[in-house]
């Protein structure tokens, strides 16, 4: 490491070579002993933070360590009790042989890395960013299936009857719900002492323009990606101020020949590149410094409104060629989707009848006209149905709309999902059917009718079709949806063209699971009532 004495304190050369410089007693020199010891303080500053940075996350893998441990010693315990000393079980289903619980509990002892690897393969023990809640159980379920595949093996290859089917099946079930309970209770203990269950990243952005501080934004607003921007560096920042409440204190740091200095200043361990008016050259050799200096370094690409999350490149004599896929739910995909749709329809509807029947007369003793509210929505590939809905609004409703957007000084889209608070023309009862989105329940006649989906896009209107830009009609290649992910993510309070992103990274994205997770957490958005009116 190259050191130099100066009397501007600690700072960092071009190169990304760490540079020591100490301030000097202003008379008097100083003996050879006080100067090794003011460069040794001075290099253990430098040394401070990424140490204080390696304990975090090694506290942090080593709780989730424990927990899991007591997990899996549970999960041995409760099941070895539930297959060969429960009564109940015994009777119903004798057990083939017996072992002690001490010989099964040596032998998933000694094999229990192979579950704690495949919970790391599985991002159990990955502290940069949060995996949310119900994305926890595919994982714990993959890495638990792994475990006893290899022990079913081992037993085999070993010729070993300590772990029995009964018993393994038990083990299955109570290992899966206590890695998930530990877990979650983890989470809990640590919030309620106000402290974070991931790692937190200082991340600087490159570009102080629209998609430098879109991608601020964002990043302020999740902090599941585990990213924290301290701010943007820029030559010619479009923006220098921030009147945004989430981006309340961002600021620009300086231009781009500051880079070093804000890395070393902020301890900044990844850098976003966004669109900024630096040439190629420029964003190639500030690459390389972070690279040099073991910053990881990204760059936003262009049409990123489009791009979500299945994209292929290729390339052309080393040019990369970033392939847009049309976003669709096609082939096998559909045919699983539909199925769904009608399985879990008729569950819902035997369910809800009740509700349905409840609100339906609520609504005629409240006020009059009809019970539903028929309207014609754009559906699937630019066809419209009558999309049913309880009438939340007094009778002819439609007719005043024109009238309210024209009124309306904020309605900037027009059209263009245009809802206001407190609209004069919902009823008693329609405000509190809306507050928790029960007039969306009928709705389930038109997914029966294979018109809708339990989950998917937004239904729109024709009026506010009429104004979508071309990439936005990529969103009627599926079935529109009683819920979707816009719905759980802001639903009114989200701007228009983050909800038509979100519902293009839901269709290049879809899984079963992705459905049954939108529907849990659609419980919480209404019971919230956040963005509802």
């Amino acid at each position: 490491m190259e050191r130099q004495l100066t009397k501007n304190g600690l700072s960092e050369t071009e190169t990304g070579f760490a540079e020591v410089q100490v301030a000097l007693p202003a008379a008097g020199g100083i003996s050879d002993e006080e100067l090794i010891a003011i460069l040794s303080e001075a290099e253990m500053s430098l040394l401070e933070r990424p140490v204080s940075k390696r304990l975090e996350v090694a506290a942090r893998v080593a709780s989730r360590l424990f927990v899991d441990g007591i997990a899996f010693f549970l999960a041995i315990w409760v099941s070895y009790w539930i297959r060969f000393e429960n009564a109940a079980v015994l009777r119903a289903f004798p057990p083939e042989n017996v072992a002690t619980f001490g010989d099964i509990a040596l032998v998933m002892l000694v094999t229990s890395p192979i579950l704690f690897f495949a919970l790391k393969i599985c991002g159990m023990y990955e502290t940069r960013t949060r995996v949310r809640i119900l994305d926890r159980i595919p994982r714990i379920m993959g890495a638990v299936n792994v475990y006893l595949v290899f022990l079913l093996i081992m037993s085999f290859l070993l010729d070993s009857s300590v772990a029995t089917r009964g018993f393994l099946v038990f083990f299955w079930m109570l290992s899966i719900f206590f890695l998930f309970a530990g877990r979650m209770l983890l989470q809990l203990l640590l919030s309620s002492v106000g402290i974070s269950d991931i790692v937190m990243r200082n991340t600087l952005i490159v570009g102080a323009g629209k998609v430098g501080k879109e991608v601020a934004r964002k990043l302020q607003r999740h902090d599941s990606f585990g990213l924290r921007p301290i701010g943007l560096i820029d030559d010619d920042p479009l923006y220098v101020e921030f009147s945004e409440p989430e981006l309340k204190g961002m600021r620009v740091l300086g231009g781009l020949t500051d880079l070093t200095r804000i890395i070393e200043d902020f301890d900044v361990e990844k850098v976003v590149i966004a669109f900024t008016g630096a040439s190629s050259e420029q964003l190639l050799n500030l690459a390389s410094r972070c690279n040099k200096m073991g910053v990881e370094c990204c760059i936003v690409p262009r049409l990123f409104e489009v791009i979500t999350d299945e994209i292929k490149v290729n390339e052309i004599g080393g040019i990369p060629l970033i392939r847009l896929r049309e976003k669709k739910i096609g082939g096998y995909r559909r045919l699983i989707k539909a199925a769904e749709d009608y399985v879990l329809g008729t569950i819902v509807l035997l369910l809800v009848w009740p509700i349905l029947a409840v609100t339906a007369i609520a609504i005629k003793l409240d006020s009059p006209g009809p019970v539903f509210f028929r309207h014609k929505r754009v559906g699937k590939n630019g066809r419209c149905f009558n999309c049913l809905k309880f009438r939340s609004m007094v009778d002819g409703a439609c007719k005043m709309q024109e009238e309210l957007v024209k009124s309306d000084t904020n309605a900037e889209n027009g059209w263009l999902c245009w809802k206001i608070q407190d609209d004069p023309r919902v009823t008693r009862v329609g405000k509190w059917i809306r507050k928790f989105s029960i007039d969306e329940l009928p709705q389930i006649f038109n997914v029966l009718s294979g018109k809708m989906s339990l989950v998917g896009p937004r239904p729109h209107i024709k009026e506010e079709v009429q104004g979508y830009k071309d990439w936005h009609k990529q969103r009627l290649n599926v079935k529109p949806g009683i819920t979707g992910p816009w719905q759980v993510s802001g639903r009114s309070e989200l701007p228009f063209d983050e909800m038509i992103k979100l519902d293009l990274f839901y269709i290049e994205t879809w899984s079963v699971w992705t459905d049954v997770k939108i529907i849990l957490r659609t419980f919480s958005a209404v019971l919230s009532s956040n963005g509802a009116y």
